[in-house]
């Protein structure tokens, strides 16, 4: 809840956060494969808050928008988030 709160400029950020917070601002480059699913009625975070992103990412980068989801694609669309999840895993090797 604390992070929301953060987000939303109701809440100072935990100082414990502090140095880590700190180092992942000073990442503008990530060089590993990355699957960015994102709920395309997520009120939250909005869905083009992800658009246009390719540039900060090396390796094979994806963005899926999934229409009529909100902010929790796993529990709103766990087998359409599986069978992505299952697929990019496949294609890189990693299950």
């Amino acid at each position: 809840m604390h992070s929301y709160r953060v987000r939303w400029e109701e809440a100072e950020p935990d100082p414990r956060y502090a140095e880590l917070a700190r180092r992942q601002a000073a990442v503008k480059i990530i060089t590993v494969p990355i699957l960015t699913l994102h709920g395309g009625d997520d009120r939250v975070v909005f869905a083009q808050s992800s658009e246009g992103l390719e540039k900060h990412f090396t390796a094979f980068y994806r963005r899926v928008v999934l229409d009529g989801i909100g902010h929790f694609p796993t529990r709103e669309a766990s087998d359409q988030v599986s069978r992505l999840l299952a697929a990019f895993l496949d294609s890189h090797g990693k299950r």
